[in-house]
């Protein structure tokens, strides 16, 4: 498990949170008081917000909720003795990237998919990536971020966008829960203006413990599987975690 856990308090604000996870490179946020945690925030439930037509979020005016009010209180947990197979069920059946680890009430760490990697279990896998990558989900930079929310909530770990002279960038889950959708911004609303340039990407030959490497050496989730003519697939850290757990 990770430690310190980073918590907020009921009181604080989505933005407080939002900071918290910019600044420590972390999904999700325990909202505890005394030592006893209460409720979780995470990127994606930040992010999916982006969905609504609701024009105070348009405006981030969500930012200045407090965490009271947005948190999730079904809080899925681990106990100091559960193993990583314990663990590795729990997130793979709940489709939850952390879970609190609890004891008597008291928060002593957080478990997440990130940690995983790091595992034993996780060192022992060794296969070609092109017996688990899967077909990535392609759009144009003119696509909406509203239908960008829908394909991650469909489930796209991933969504890559496309233009004429080939792959452009990359949206996930932080692109989603970071982005100002703000009428100044260049391609404000659109998925050219949430994406990221930046694709770490591996060859068709390579191996699963080469993206594992490359996942934990760039703090990302997902890596684009290349081939001589282009995209061939793309392996995402919940594809090494679900492999791990079968």
């Amino acid at each position: 498990m990770s430690t310190p856990v980073h918590a907020a308090k009921p009181g604080d604000t989505v933005s407080y949170a939002r900071n918290l996870m910019l600044r420590h490179k972390i999904s999700r946020i325990i909202i505890a008081d005394d030592g006893r945690a209460l409720g979780i925030i995470t990127k994606k439930d930040i992010g999916f917000r982006l969905r609504k037509n609701d024009p105070d979020w348009r405006h981030r005016k969500i930012d200045n909720a407090l965490l009271s009010q947005v948190m999730s209180t079904n809080l899925m947990n681990l106990s100091p003795d559960s193993s990583i197979r314990d663990a590795l069920l729990l997130l793979v059946s709940h489709n939850i990237s952390g879970a609190p680890v609890i004891d008597q009430g008291m928060v002593l760490g957080i478990l997440t998919k990130t940690d995983i990697l790091r595992s034993h279990l996780v060192e022992k896998l060794d296969i070609p990536v092109q017996e688990i990558m899967s077909e990535p989900v392609q759009i144009t930079p003119d696509h909406s971020s509203v239908h960008v929310v829908d394909l991650i909530k469909k489930g796209a770990e991933a969504v890559i966008v496309v233009d004429e002279g080939g792959t452009a960038g990359i949206i996930t889950e932080s692109d989603l829960a970071f982005y100002e959708d703000l009428p100044e911004n260049a391609g404000s609303g659109t998925a050219a203006g949430m994406m990221r340039q930046t694709i770490p990407s591996l060859p068709e030959t390579a191996r699963t413990r080469e993206a594992v490497a490359v996942m934990l050496q760039a703090a990302c989730q997902s890596v684009i599987i290349s081939g001589k003519n282009g995209i061939k697939g793309i392996i995402t850290r919940d594809d090494i975690i679900r492999e791990v757990a079968q």
